[in-house]
């Protein structure tokens, strides 16, 4: 059971990279006719740079994948802690996570925690590329094909650009696995940091879509082992 809820927790984290943080993903907000592809670049700039992020997943819709949420707080580093909703048997189960050098952590809320080594998830989590620019958010950012201006919204309390995108799953693919197909996706970038706010990622075949918000940037989390 470890072994496979390692290999479906880099989903969570790899979503940030995907865009995949909040709004409903509506057509609202005044139109704009903003440079969408330097909007873009310089969000892959200033999200290269962080040194830590909070997000939350959530899923609109039925999706086909199995973690269908997460409260995260990650360091560039690779080091983790917060929530993952798993999806098991038909049933939404809560699991606590951390992250910490090469060992991993699981309480899935039944027998206390469970100490393992990261290696077992070796080649499929990785929380270091999260936020690594090179292989992370700003790379995915940096790989988004077609983008184009939509809206000039306020989301979470931030006025944003939103631009409109298709993720490409050969950037996807090593990050967020099950997922085997372009995205339909959209993104919002604050206006005055250029940080990634949201990320939204829509699965073909009216699968349901997949909606990142980030929450925090550069916050000095200590993340210790859990006991």
């Amino acid at each position: 059971m470890f072994r496979r809820i390692l290999a479906l927790a880099p989903l969570s984290l790899a979503l940030v990279a995907t865009g995949a943080c909040s709004g409903d993903g509506g057509d609202g907000g005044t139109k704009a006719d903003f440079d969408a592809a330097q909007v873009v670049q310089r969000s892959a700039t200033a999200m290269g740079n962080l040194k830590s992020v909070g997000f939350t997943v959530s899923s609109d819709g039925t999706t086909p994948i199995m973690v269908k949420g997460a409260d995260m707080k990650l360091l560039r580093g690779g080091d983790a802690q917060g929530t993952l909703t798993i999806e098991r048997s038909g049933q939404n189960v809560e699991m606590k996570v951390v992250a910490l050098g090469p060992v991993i952590y699981l309480n899935p809320g039944t027998g206390g925690w469970q100490r393992l080594p990261k290696a077992l998830a070796a080649g499929t989590y990785d929380p270091s590329a999260v936020l690594d620019p090179e292989r992370g958010i700003a790379k995915l950012l940096g790989s988004v094909t077609g983008p184009r201006a939509e809206a000039e919204e306020k989301v979470n309390g931030k006025e944003t650009y939103r631009v409109g995108v298709t993720l490409p799953k050969d950037r996807i693919a090593g990050l967020v696995p099950g997922i085997d197909s372009d995205l339909r996706g959209r993104l919002w970038v604050n206006k005055a940091d250029n940080r990634l706010v949201k990320v939204r990622g829509q699965f073909p075949d009216g699968k349901g879509a997949v909606v990142i918000d980030c929450t925090e940037f550069d916050v000095p989390y200590k993340i210790s082992a859990p006991r």
